[in-house]
């Protein structure tokens, strides 16, 4: 009775020690993936300007990407409002509301709020457009100042 005491004891002990490796493996894995993570978000996403002072194809095909997002969400935005504001009209019944008829209704907002995003909008498109390009420029001067710094000022402060 006393053995099988002992190396239940030492069996316990063993998988202390394994999970407890484990966890410091799993730390080490976090730690690493975080540090990835953070180099990730620090590189600037828009590329400077080349000498001439023209943009890049790839900061041309960026931005247009980005300008193409600001107006999807936009259109998303603006279809979420004119959905709702259509809810609070009440439905008529005088000339029949069949399902055909909202899914052709729905289909039409869609595509006027699309295009109303395309035209400006109410600006919301634009406006996260130049939040967004100011982060990126911002983003890659804080990179290129902390290249160009001497390498004994380049001290983490926390």
């Amino acid at each position: 009775m006393n053995i099988d005491n002992v190396s239940s004891n030492w069996i316990m002990a063993q998988q202390a020690t394994d999970s407890n490796n484990r966890a410091v493996e799993d730390a080490q894995s976090f730690a690493d993936e975080l540090k990835r993570a953070s180099d990730y978000v620090a590189r600037p996403r828009v590329q400077t300007k080349d000498p001439t002072g023209k943009m890049t194809p790839e900061q041309l095909a960026y931005d247009k990407k980005l300008r193409e997002a600001c107006q999807g969400f936009e259109a998303m935005f603006l279809n979420i409002m004119y959905k709702e504001m259509r809810n609070t009209v009440p439905e008529n019944s005088l000339f029949g509301d069949s399902n055909a008829d909202k899914i052709l209704q729905d289909m039409r907002d869609t595509e006027m709020v699309n295009q109303m995003a395309k035209a400006g909008g109410v600006g919301l498109g634009e406006m996260l457009y130049k939040q967004l390009t100011l982060e990126d420029k911002a983003r890659a001067d804080w990179t290129k100042r902390i290249e160009n710094m001497d390498p004994k000022d380049k001290v983490l402060r926390t």
